[in-house]
């Protein structure tokens, strides 16, 4: 009997290019761009093939909680595309770019849809973790080299892994580490997952410091402190997370008081001041960038051109703002701005709302939504300090997430409040 293609043939090749994402995500761009384009390819093919009705409505993307602010964004960025300096630039660059944010979300979103398909994602992620973690500190303490693509550092400087600059690293390990944290607490009765969680969590950390990124650290904090808040005032901690979350706090706030508090004026730690006091004369001239045209800024894709004309620093070459919120509302305006934070704000509104109801349900992927809430709250954080958005993994990386944060919201057995 012949073989013939289904529906769920196509979904099943969906699910296996973006396993094959999260699992290069950190050592090839190439591969991540062309899986992402091969799924858009599979879904279309799925939507014209398999689905009835008129020709527009087959190719309308899963409805979830996020559509109303992101339709609003994309329409703002198209105007201001549209409106652009260079507009053929930036229409082009929001056809490949931006776009491509809310296709892996809605990609993600449609094709992950048990929760088994969860904790394959999981698995894939946490080995792919892994071996980010291990090059990194073999690449710091031993070869100077990264193990998979020869990334080469000065002795005591900066880990790198595959990325290539250390605040790449830094970026994936912000949204890691809440996202460890809570397989700590993930199927608490089995001893052996939450050593192992609790090593790749050590090892992580460990990883993070030697990344040198002051903003990654402040991140990481603080979305392990949203973690155990929320933790705490929803659930009676035993001893052993009460130990545990001192010693995590204990850690990051000695590590950032080593590092930023000490004061120690070795060339290392003046050139760090250097680059804050460059980062700010950066933010500042980006706001008066923004003050030109408020409503919706200069187009996107511009602000590495139009930024040498307003920048104070003359021959520096050209730079990214180093702040991808004050970036996007250079390019896409105030209007862009606040439809992005609206994107935002939803995604940890009904997030926490959902958490809060369904808390008392027993569920393990309550903890885990959590901790990969607390994730990219940790990584958003970092972005007002670096080009995140900007960079096509780390964007990625993103809204990867936060579609598995959706899926899994609606994979979560809640009790009504009459169970209770």
């Amino acid at each position: 009997m012949p073989y013939s293609i289904t529906e769920e043939t196509i979904n099943s090749l969906l699910r296996l290019f973006l396993y094959l994402i999260i699992f290069w995500l950190p050592y090839g761009s190439a591969v991540v761009e062309s899986s992402v384009i091969i799924c858009f390819t599979l879904w279309i093919f799925k939507r014209v093939f398999f689905r009835h009705g008129i020709f527009l409505t087959r190719l309308r993307p899963a409805i979830t909680p996020l559509d109303r602010p992101i339709l609003f964004f994309l329409v703002v960025c198209f105007f201001s595309a549209t409106n652009s300096v260079f507009p053929l630039q930036s229409l082009s660059n929001f056809l490949t770019k931006t776009l491509e944010w809310f296709v892996i979300y809605f990609l993600v979103v449609e094709s992950i849809v048990k929760r088994k398909h969860v904790y394959i994602i999981l698995g894939i992620w946490l080995f792919t973790l892994s071996a980010t973690v291990i090059d990194s500190l073999i690449q710091y303490y031993v070869t100077y080299r990264d193990i998979f693509l020869g990334h080469v550092i000065e002795p005591s400087t900066r880990a790198t892994a595959g990325f290539k600059t250390a605040n790449g690293l830094g970026a994936y390990l912000t949204l890691a580490i809440p996202l460890i944290l809570s397989l700590i607490f993930f199927r608490k009765e089995i001893f052996r997952y939450r050593l192992l969680s609790a090593t790749i969590f050590f090892f992580a950390i460990w990883s993070l410091v030697v990344t040198f990124s002051r903003g990654a650290w402040l991140a990481a904090f603080l979305g392990a402190i949203l973690f155990f808040l929320f933790f705490l005032f929803h659930k009676q901690l035993s001893g052993f997370y009460l130990v545990l979350g001192f010693f995590i706090i204990t850690v990051f706030l000695s590590v950032y008081l080593r590092f930023v508090l000490t004061g120690s004026f070795d060339f290392e730690s003046m050139a760090r001041h250097a680059t804050a006091s460059w980062r700010l004369n950066i933010w500042r001239d980006a706001l008066i960038m923004l003050e030109d045209r408020p409503i919706l800024g200069h187009g996107i894709n511009t602000f590495m051109q139009l930024f040498e004309v307003y920048r104070r620093d003359i021959g520096s070459g050209p730079t990214y703002a180093h702040n991808c919120y004050i970036q996007l509302a250079a390019e896409t305006g105030i209007a862009g701005l606040v439809s992005f934070l609206w994107i935002v704000f939803e995604i940890f509104r009904k997030s926490l709302n959902y958490l809060i109801f369904c808390w008392e349900g027993n569920d393990s992927l309550v903890v885990l939504s959590l901790g990969l809430l607390s994730g990219i709250f940790a990584f958003l954080i970092h972005s007002f300090f670096d080009n995140n958005f900007y960079s096509l993994q780390l964007s990625v990386y993103l809204w990867f997430f936060v579609g598995i944060l959706i899926v899994m919201l609606g994979e979560i057995k809640c009790q009504s409040p009459n169970e209770r």
